[in-house]
């Protein structure tokens, strides 16, 4: 199995490493652990943080640079995932709205193969492969470009659902989960904390600490009854009862997909996403955040049991780690002089700059700035009509502005940054492995380590290309994995899931596997 918590950096994982009792606890005894592995890449965002995990490669590689981004050909900024030839299957009563012609989805972005096309080819076509998360750009990336289903939630859709990528109808027992186990069974659920003297204790401060967020009805302190937020639906995503609709489906699954009924390996990928909900609201270190993650802590260790008692301690492997982690919410930063900064504010700084390059004669003509996205500013097509000479000179004078607004760490053309990334080192060289050719803007933007790059008024991000955001745990529980700790990367997550699978890794992977495990 491979399990990935979404936004869970090594700086909460320290502070709360002592509270687990359960499945991370389990993990942390019996297996192999890596505290701090790096995300070698300057782009820690939710996509590219799957898709990392699930091929071995970096976002120059696998060409997937963010959560969305500008898509040149369509003048507009698209979701990761996005693919409306793959229709989304309707598999019960919609929770919430209505799906759109637009509502489809698949790894069609993914340029490279992972794990799912690794195991296809080294078993020919025997080993399943199933990805599961609540978000559609997790389940569509953790396990390479086309698993035998990857499945996610949709409320208009009814439930955890799929899309035409993976299937030619909807499987059955997908349809009969959303019966029998639908999401609005939450709807009306009250969240309260089991231990608040525990979670003031850890983490040090009040429960409405300061820049948290409100949304949906959703306050800023328990409790939270769901039932009286204006969209459950949406609400219910930031709680511990969204990640039960991805052990729904993988104890689904074990049976439905006949997992583990053979000699031949099979994968289970699962991405839990609530924390990051959570995290973005409240912060990654507030009272929700570690209540959710002892309850899933607690339920992972359910999930184990099932697995024992199916396929005996020895029949099954997971290793577990997550897609980036987060900026502590500027409030509470301990950074120096840490921003929000807004888009409109980038914006205009380039606006400003590119403007007073072209002189009176192009005065006026703008906007120059299609999109600023995922550390990307793209822009306009009226701008690339310019000279070639023209253009290069007010990209440099843009990035120099963008670069004076405080809370800025860096900012540049990105022709002046790739070609070159073994010869770079640090922040350049992950800058440079973020960028992949066709997708990324022409001028990238990052963060001071503190500051985001958000519109949002309160909670955090997880854009600045920093320890806070670059650095999670791993942790390997498989037979021969004896208890050690070591130092690693985010990209030895897929060739050391391809050693237990005993398999080869995926082509594009270029890392070894943890722990001496040996690659096929």
């Amino acid at each position: 199995m491979l399990l990935v918590i979404d936004q869970f950096p090594t700086w909460t994982f320290d502070r709360d490493r002592a509270l687990f009792k359960h499945g991370l606890a389990r993990m942390l005894r019996e297996g192999g652990f890596v505290r701090a592995a790096e995300l070698p890449y300057a782009s820690p965002f939710t996509a590219v943080g799957h898709a990392s995990i699930g091929t071995g490669a970096v976002p120059s590689v696998h060409g997937i640079i963010g959560n969305s981004w500008y898509r040149r050909a369509e003048s507009r900024e698209r979701p990761a995932e996005y693919d409306p030839r793959s229709k989304l299957f309707v598999v019960g009563k919609s929770h919430g709205g209505e799906l759109s012609a637009e509502d489809g989805a698949s790894a069609k972005a993914l340029r490279v193969d992972g794990l799912a096309e690794a195991l296809r080819t080294a078993t020919g076509g025997r080993g399943k492969s199933i990805a599961v998360g609540l978000k559609p750009r997790a389940a569509a990336f953790i396990a390479g470009r086309r698993p035998d289903l990857a499945v996610w939630y949709e409320a208009a859709a009814g439930g955890m659902t799929t899309s035409r990528a993976y299937t030619d109808v909807a499987p059955p027992w997908l349809v009969e989960l959303a019966r029998t186990k639908s999401a609005t069974r939450f709807f009306d659920a009250e969240w309260v904390p089991r231990d608040p003297a525990l979670l003031a204790r850890v983490t040090g401060m009040a429960d409405d600490a300061p820049g948290e967020g409100s949304v949906h009805g959703l306050d800023t302190s328990f409790p939270h009854p769901l039932g009286k937020t204006d969209a459950p639906f949406r609400a219910f995503l930031h709680t511990p009862y969204a990640d039960e609709l991805v052990f729904d489906v993988a104890e689904a699954a074990l049976d439905a997909m006949q997992l583990g009924s053979d000699d031949v390996p099979d994968l289970l990928a699962l991405s839990f996403n609530a924390r990051d909900y959570a995290g973005h609201l409240w912060g990654p270190d507030a009272w929700e955040t570690l209540e959710l993650t002892l309850r899933l802590d607690e339920r992972l260790g359910q999930f184990f049991d099932v697995l024992d008692r199916r396929y005996g301690r020895t029949g099954w492997a997971a290793v577990l780690t997550s897609d980036h982690g987060a900026t502590h919410v500027v409030e509470r930063s301990t950074s120096t002089a840490p921003r929000r900064i807004r888009k409109a504010e980038l914006v205009g700084a380039a606006e400003t700059a590119i403007e007073a390059s072209f002189g009176a004669s192009l005065a006026g003509k703008g906007p120059w700035v299609a999109s600023l996205l995922s550390s990307n500013l793209y822009v306009t097509s009226r701008f690339l009509e310019q000279p070639i000479d023209i253009r290069r000179t007010a990209l440099s004078a843009a990035a120099t502005a963008l670069a004076k607004v405080p809370g800025i760490a860096t900012a540049g053309r990105v022709d002046g940054i790739t070609g070159s990334c073994p010869v770079r080192v640090g922040l350049e060289r992950a800058i440079c492995l973020s960028v992949a050719d066709g997708e990324s803007g022409e001028l990238y933007v990052m963060p001071l380590a503190g500051s985001v790059i958000s519109d949002y008024k309160a909670g955090t991000q997880h854009d600045a290309p920093f320890d806070d955001n670059r650095q999670v745990p791993i942790l390997v529980l498989a037979p021969g994995v004896a208890h050690q700790t070591g130092k690693g990367s985010l990209l030895q997550v897929a060739p050391t899931i391809a050693a237990l699978l005993g398999i080869p890794p995926p082509a594009a992977a270029t890392e070894a596997p943890l722990f001496g495990l040996r690659p096929r």
